[in-house]
């Protein structure tokens, strides 16, 4: 599927405060959905359930120091 597509690439597009991320660039991920041909709603749909996932990734890999 090319929504699932766009989700593992969107860990790059996040916004940054004080060191560390806090969300995810929803417009640049959107815009990456649409060059890739998966502009579609179910990814606005999903998008706001998998941000504190990839965030909270962050935030562990910080405290583990990689």
């Amino acid at each position: 599927m090319i929504a699932w597509a766009v989700i593992e690439r969107c860990g790059g597009q996040v916004r940054a405060g004080f060191g560390a991320p806090y969300a995810l660039d929803f417009t640049a991920i959107l815009m990456m959905a649409g060059a890739m041909g998966a502009d579609n709603p179910l990814l606005a749909d999903v998008l706001p359930f998998v941000e504190p996932v990839i965030v909270q990734a962050y935030r562990e890999a910080a405290d583990n120091g990689e």
